[in-house]
Formats: structure tokens, sequence, C-alpha cells
């Protein structure tokens, strides 16, 4: 009777989100009777720590999202600091009206139909980018907020959109730019344009929790959260553009999905050049090659959407199935292993 009363109580607690976060997990994994319990009262349990949270950090990606988890466990930011994870990849695809679900779901349409993201796989990601959003959107206004971003389209995006959203909000928000920070501890400043780390996930656990506690800060200017709020406006009512570069300090908008075809290319010419022969390559090899020597932040899913793109524009030809890169080989063709792309 102890344990009902308990579980009846932590139900009672339960947010209109959690709510619906449960009953999504336990539909699509199956969970018994006893894990959908365990689920309830964890979160009451997190909405207990919640109340002790002091900062709360805002990522995008999972990868920078564990590293930042990993480096602030046992310690006692465990019980002060929040991280929210926002998982997209604000590099491609449409921004359109993303702060509401109809925009979620068709930007999670526009990447089903170009990558391969099962169904499942979609409703998690729908549920998490909901699920973050709504975090934004109910942080108490005595919690500073830290967003973690780098010199990309990616996090310079998300950076933007999530000032959009706190548009409203009085919480001081401070910007830690991950790019800036680990050029100032560990180079001279005049290697600073060096485009190393390009993204914050490739930042060490040990080097974030070296960041947080030893780079001094300040908020950002009520000038420049609102220039930049502005920006991130015009983004989430932005029906046009779906590529994003960081280039001079600056986000720069493309209508066309074919931007980074010719460095595709350019690779594939190389690698061909450096082993003096024309052969077949494993697909991952070659998308290893472009994200390893591009300027520009992408994902692996965008650049193995374009080559498969390209070849079946007739860039390449291939062997194997297409379905996922590590089932197949591409080559060049004759004709554009001497001829630039148009």
């Amino acid at each position: 009777m102890k344990n009902i009363e308990k579980l009846k109580h932590a139900i009672q607690k339960l947010s209109e989100a959690d709510a619906k976060s449960m009953l999504f997990f336990s539909l699509i994994n199956e969970q018994s009777a006893e894990n959908i319990k365990r689920f309830i009262l964890k979160q009451v349990e997190d909405h207990t720590k919640f109340k002790n949270v002091q900062t709360v950090h805002i990522v995008f990606g999972h990868s920078p999202g564990g590293s930042l988890r990993a480096a602030f466990r046992e310690t006692d930011y465990e019980i002060t600091e929040d991280i929210i994870i926002l998982p997209s990849d604000f590099s491609v695809g449409p921004l359109m009206e993303l702060h509401k679900e109809s925009g979620i779901m068709a930007r999670l349409m526009w990447l089903q139909e170009r990558y391969s993201i099962d169904n499942d796989e979609l409703k998690v990601y729908q549920q998490d980018m909901i699920d973050a959003f709504e975090k934004i959107y109910n942080i108490p206004p005595h919690q500073d907020i830290i967003i973690w971003t780098c010199q990309n389209a990616h996090e310079q995006t998300g950076l933007r959109i999530v000032l959009a959203l706190l548009k409203n909000k009085l919480n001081s928000v401070f910007v830690l730019d991950t790019f800036k920070i680990f050029h100032e501890m560990y180079t001279f400043p005049q290697l600073a344009e060096e485009n190393y780390p390009r993204s914050s996930g490739e930042i060490k656990s040990e080097d974030l929790l070296l960041f947080y506690e030893h780079y001094e800060s300040r908020p950002l200017k009520k000038e420049q959260r609102q220039a930049l709020c502005e920006e991130g406006l015009g983004m989430l009512y932005d029906d046009y553009n779906i590529i994003r570069s960081w280039e001079h300090h600056e986000l720069w908008n493309n209508m066309t999905e074919d931007r980074d075809d010719a460095f595709i290319i350019s690779c594939a010419k190389r690698l061909h050049e450096e082993d003096d022969e024309v052969k077949y390559y494993k697909a991952a090899r070659l998308i290893g090659e472009v994200l390893g020597h591009m300027e520009q932040y992408r994902g692996d899913e965008w650049i193995e959407y374009r080559l498969r793109t390209l070849v079946k524009q007739g860039f390449f030809t291939y062997k194997g199935d297409l379905k996922a890169m590590r089932l197949y080989e591409v080559k060049l063709t004759d004709e554009y292993l001497t001829n630039p792309i148009s």
C-alpha cells in the first residue's frame, strides 16, 4: 500500500511533457509495468534535483552533450547544473517554424527523404526536439543560461534559434565559444584562425570542464543578444534557405543542395592521384576524406546523401548497395576525373 501511495503521488507530480514522454517510450519500447513505475519515480527524483539547479547548459548535438555530462560526473555540478541537448545538425535542412511541432515534423520529413532514418528513429528524434524546446521554455528566471557554441554554421545557427526562444526571458545568458576558448588557452593568438576544433563535439570532456571553470565570461549585452535573437527569429520564418555556412564570422545561407558537391569530387580526385590509379573506394573512406579536409562542419549523413546523389547523376559509378555507406564502393567516372564539375 505504501508503494502504491508513493507511485500515485509521483504520477500527480508528472508534468504533461513527462507524461507524454512516458507514454511514448512505453509504446515504442513495449515497456513492462515495472519499468514504467521506475520511469515515473525517476521523473520525480529528477524534478527534485532540478530545484537545486543554478545553471542550465544548452548544447547542440549528443556528442558535446555526452562529453559535458561526463565532465560534470561525480562533481558538485551534477546537482547545480542541468544540460539541455538539441540533437539536430542545424547546418542543413529547413528551419521554418521549428519552434512548433509542425515545423519539427516538416524538418524531419525533409531529412527522412534524404537520410536513412527509420520510423522509430524519427519518433525518438522528434520527441527529443520537442522535449528540448519545452525545457528551454520552462527554464525558471533565477537560473543562468550558458549556450555552448563553436565557429561553425551548425552551432552558430543553434545559438540564434535558442536566443529567439529565450526572447521574453530575463535570465542572464552566457555564450561559451569552444573554438575561441581553445585557442586562447592552448595556442598563440596568431594561430586562432586555424579550423580546429570545428565543433564542440571534438573537445574532450576534461577540456570542457576546464573551459567552464577557468574561462571568465560576461552575460551577453542587451544589444548583442537582441541582434542574435532577431537573426534567429528570421530563421524560424525562413521557408527558402536550406544550407548554412560559416564564413568570415557570419552565417551565409543557400537555397540549393549542391554546395558541397565540387569539394566531394575534388577529394575523390585526390584519392585517385595519391594512389596513382583509378579504383573503387569504400564510400565511408571517401566520406571520411571529405570530412577531414572540409573547412565547413557537416555531418557524415549529409555528405553521404550528396555522394549518393552524385552517383545517381553519373559523376560516380558504384558497386554494392546504396542503402548504407558501409555497403558500397564508388569511383569517379572517366569524364569527371579530368573535367571540373560545372
